[in-house]
């Protein structure tokens, strides 16, 4: 089971890069051979890793303290 779910959270993650990829791709602002542009689209994806079960956690924890 616990590898379905992280497969699953992989398969989002790619979603997402793929997503922000193609949104950088069409943007003409942004220079395709700039280093810092790339750094920041990779970064930016990985760090939705970590940000999804953060902001779940959040949400979590703001529910249960209304409840009270």
């Amino acid at each position: 089971m616990l590898k379905i779910i992280v497969g699953g959270y992989w398969v989002i993650a790619l979603i997402v890069f793929l997503v922000w990829f193609r949104i950088f791709w069409n943007d003409e602002t942004t220079a395709k051979n700039d280093f810092f542009s790339w750094m920041v689209l990779i970064i930016g994806a990985s760090f939705w890793v970590v940000a999804l079960p953060l902001a779940i956690l959040e949400l979590a924890i703001k529910s249960s303290s209304t409840k009270d």
